[in-house]
């Protein structure tokens, strides 16, 4: 891990323990009731993966390290780990899951549904 990693990892930590302070310093704020609060991990963008295939090994490999089994559904490649309602996940997608979203959103724009009468 190269200085400045360190430094960006040891900042978030600290942000994240900063966050956990305020919100208990200032029990009036509401937190999310429903759903888990996620740290994501992107290995193209946060890690030294540069390929497809390197973000996969990758999220293998941080698999291993929260001892779990990826899972891959739809060119989706996920390891995560639950610490009650908040989530540490490492996710790869798939220029191939990626290409067939951009293909379905591609039609949004020319289907106009008519108005319902009364709604």
């Amino acid at each position: 891990m190269s200085p400045a990693q360190h430094h960006h990892r040891r900042e978030l930590i600290a942000n994240l323990r900063a966050l956990a302070a305020f919100l208990d310093a200032h029990p009036l704020l509401p937190v999310p009731r429903y759903g888990p609060v996620r740290v994501s991990v992107h290995p193209l963008y946060d890690t030294d993966a540069s390929t497809e295939a390197e973000a996969i090994a990758e999220v293998e490999r941080i698999a291993t390290l929260l001892g779990t089994t990826p899972t891959v559904q739809y060119g989706h490649h996920v390891a995560s780990v639950a610490l009650g309602s908040v989530h540490y996940q490492a996710v790869a997608i798939t220029q191939a899951a990626m290409d067939r979203r951009a293909a379905l959103e591609s039609y949004r724009d020319v289907i106009a549904l008519d108005a319902i009468e009364g709604a």
